[in-house]
């Protein structure tokens, strides 16, 4: 049996984080993620939103927790590969 993607529900969540306040905390980007897990699987598309949800953080989001939990995201699902581009511009953004 296929299971169906959540990625769609994935997006709706992060979009309605960004309509609460503006802004993606630490454990709304952790329920993006259990969205798309909640199945047991981590397909391409859910994948996909979560490097397009991480790629959109912008400096001011990017606290130390935020750093650690996309650092752990990164390695956790393989998105090494996907990651080159946004790492790069959030480490333009980020302050040592």
């Amino acid at each position: 049996m296929l299971n169906k993607s959540d990625w769609k529900e994935m997006k709706q969540h992060a979009f309605d984080a960004y309509a609460r306040d503006g802004s993606m905390s630490v454990s709304e980007l952790e329920n993006i993620v259990d969205i798309a897990l909640a199945d047991g699987e981590f397909d391409e598309k859910e994948k996909d939103v979560l490097v397009n949800v991480i790629s959109n953080l912008t400096g001011a989001e990017m606290t130390d927790a935020m750093w650690l939990k996309v650092d752990e995201l990164i390695h956790k699902f393989d998105l090494n590969d996907d990651s080159d581009a946004f790492i790069e511009h959030l480490d333009e953004e980020h302050e040592f």
